[in-house]
């Protein structure tokens, strides 16, 4: 795939990553998921800033240049998909929230597969692959619906987040 292919998949990818921000804060239960959505960008900041810095993935093609992380990624398409995530498993019991997560972190997977063999978009390095990438979207996926949880339980009797 060429430079051009690959920014215009960028481009593709911010329009709509911001068109489906706003579809998600027309929602009902909207200021719970703004804090799902903060609340994973917090975290994929942290762990892609982790990530980068240990030389695991790198991100040859990224916009912006001066950030060595995936802006895009880390502050809007993950979170996005955290928050369909946390929609679709809102009422669910933990036995359905982790078979839901792999509705998610399989496709991401995959399509992040496809790109670090076909782009420049990712480059795994030192070791990493597939599979911790898989495991860490899930993880984070689960981190972030516990912690909403967690959070609704403190203020379900003091304020409604809804």
């Amino acid at each position: 795939m060429g430079k051009k292919f690959e920014k215009n998949l960028i481009k593709f990818l911010y329009l709509f990553g911001i068109s489906s921000f706003i579809y998600l804060i027309k929602k009902p239960l909207a200021k719970d998921w703004l804090l799902v959505f903060f609340i994973k960008s917090y975290y994929a900041s942290l762990v892609d800033n982790l990530v980068v810095n240990k030389g695991y993935v790198q991100y040859p093609t990224r916009f912006p240049k001066q950030v060595k992380t995936n802006v895009l990624f880390d502050y809007i398409l993950f979170p996005i998909t955290c928050v369909f995530y946390n929609q679709l498993t809102k009422d669910s019991r933990i036995i359905q929230c982790l078979i839901k997560v792999l509705y998610f972190s399989v496709p991401m997977t995959i399509a992040e597969l496809w790109l670090e063999k076909n782009t420049q978009l990712v480059k795994y390095k030192k070791g990493w692959n597939w599979k911790i990438t898989f495991c860490s979207l899930s993880i984070s996926f689960l981190l972030v619906r516990f912690t909403m949880s967690v959070i609704r339980r403190i203020f379900n009797n003091k304020y409604e987040l809804s």
